[in-house]
């Protein structure tokens, strides 16, 4: 391709020109740094002759600025979509797939629809604030802007927690430190989780009431046992078969195990998700009762742990091996009938509960399928059926998180003793 309208600057470093096929005839420039290889091309975007000089000339002086500190002068136009992908894919091997996974919706979710057309060299602290206050109503937005065609997750918090901005703030120091180090960014910008609400007394966690809990495996059970009925259209068209079919009812019937392990074990969706048919195992309490132990990896949030579960679990676990073709010790538990693990079932559970009007809390707050963790907890409190240190220990979690979170269940615990009326001496 031909260069035309050449002017040449700063000793024949600096190259100003058109393309002979360009449809504008905008100027580019090409320049030569000493000690760089190959040339720096960059659109000047502008048609005027003078005004292309004066940014080429400065363009220059910048370029060798940059490379004096030591940057690489070929990433000082690089875009924030650009220094996200470079990180990523340095990074990727690294990391197990729960992360990749996490690590990528936060991208594609949030930093990319935000910062992608950002220079990474022109990106300042105001830019960042701002997209704090983005960020925090992304999903309130959402929500009064109620599109059909563009529904929230399942799990979609309207307020995102104190601990999930602050997560997202430490991915995006960890980006903009690496491009630091890698010459790619020149500064980087102040980034630091701001306060997303402070929220006195209890903090209480979505869960179910027990008759909510009810409600929810009694109509689980109808539901999988649906028949396959035929019935005619509205209009009195042709007859059509209606109910679940096969895949349907092995869907179904997997949901409602898992819904039911979940109430049962405490487990956290992620730890769920990886559990393998190796993982399980029969052990005895001091009775000689059955209970189900289940070893949780180490690739998960808290690491590895034993988790002892309800006297039921066994059950829910028996039912899917009757169901599933791959139960061999290193197969997955909870997985579709090609074995594949299932990414996630709030979406189903979503749709279960909003039918029987137990979407939202008495608070308003969504429930999920981390709502059974808990439910698990709560009613493990509330039937004092162990001490608290052994129910923290059985979750993964700290003595301090479940007296924060489930003091209220606490007091109820010691209802009788809080209520009990002291009898008067007799004088």
């Amino acid at each position: 391709m031909a260069y035309e309208n050449e002017h040449r600057l700063r000793d024949g470093a600096v190259l100003v020109y058109t393309r002979s096929s360009g449809k504008q005839q905008r100027f580019q420039a090409r320049i030569s740094i000493p000690d760089t290889q190959g040339y720096v091309v960059r659109s000047l975007k502008t048609q005027s002759l003078s005004e292309a000089l004066r940014r080429a000339e400065d363009l220059y002086d910048e370029l060798r600025f940059a490379k004096k500190q030591g940057l690489d002068i070929t990433a000082t136009d690089m875009r924030f979509r650009n220094l996200w992908q470079k990180y990523y894919t340095s990074h990727e091997i690294s990391l197990s797939i729960y992360r990749q996974r996490l690590y990528k919706g936060n991208a594609n979710r949030y930093f990319l629809p935000f910062f992608e057309n950002h220079k990474v060299s022109d990106l300042s602290d105001l830019n960042v604030e701002r997209y704090w206050d983005w960020r925090i109503n992304f999903y309130k937005k959402k929500l009064e802007a109620a599109d059909p065609s563009d529904p929230l997750p399942p799990n979609a918090a309207i307020k995102p927690s104190q601990k999930t901005i602050e997560m997202e703030a430490g991915m995006l120091r960890q980006v903009f430190r690496w491009g630091k180090r890698m010459g790619f960014v020149k500064r980087e910008p102040w980034i630091k989780a701001p306060r997303v609400q402070h929220q006195k007394g209890v903090i209480r966690r979505p869960t179910f009431t027990a008759e909510e809990w009810r409600k929810i495996y009694e109509y689980l059970r109808s539901w999988v046992d649906e028949p396959i009925t035929t019935k005619s259209s509205k209009r009195g068209g042709s007859l059509h078969r209606a109910g679940p079919h096969a895949l349907h009812k092995f869907q179904r019937e997997m949901l409602r195990n898992y819904v039911l392990f979940m109430a049962n074990s405490g487990l956290r969706p992620n730890e769920a998700r990886q559990l393998r048919w190796r993982d399980l195992r029969i052990d005895r309490d001091d009775e000689g009762n059955r209970i189900l132990v289940v070893e949780v990896a180490p690739t998960t949030k808290t690491g590895a742990r034993t988790v002892v579960c309800r006297e039921d679990a066994e059950r829910y676990t028996n039912r899917i091996k009757q169901i599933s073709q791959y139960t061999s010790p290193d197969n997955l538990v909870f997985c579709d009938r090609e074995g594949n693990p299932v990414d996630t079932f709030n979406k189903t559970f979503a749709r279960v509960l909003t039918h029987l009007g137990l979407l939202l809390d008495s608070w308003g707050d969504r429930r999920t399928i981390y709502s059974l963790r808990h439910f698990y907890c709560t009613q493990t409190l509330l039937n004092a059926e162990a001490d608290i240190h052994f129910i923290a220990k059985n979750m993964g979690c700290s003595i301090s998180y479940i007296e924060k979170h489930y003091s209220h269940v606490l007091t109820l615990q010691n209802a009788k003793a809080l209520s009990r009326k002291r009898k008067k001496k007799q004088s």
